[in-house]
């Protein structure tokens, strides 16, 4: 994985959580889960990818209450790291 391409899926999810955010009407729950998942996401970054790969999964596995289409993106994210 190249360190653009990293980035450019980090700022995707970025802007994914912002649309999530501006538009739906979201409860308590929902907002604390993606406030979580920005801080989390804010630990990675390209030279510790590695290292801190399948955080955001397990945050969204063990502790989170989300709705699925949103916590998937995150996965996805995390298991594309290379």
């Amino acid at each position: 994985m190249r360190k653009e391409d990293f980035n450019k899926r980090k700022e995707n999810l970025l802007l994914f959580v912002n649309k999530i955010s501006n538009k739906t009407e979201l409860n308590d729950s929902d907002k604390t889960s993606l406030n979580k998942l920005t801080e989390v996401l804010g630990k990675y970054n390209f030279e510790n990818r590695l290292e801190i790969k399948g955080l955001i999964s397990r945050v969204i596995i063990d502790s989170l209450e989300l709705d699925y289409s949103i916590g998937e993106k995150f996965i996805e994210f995390d298991n594309s790291i290379r």
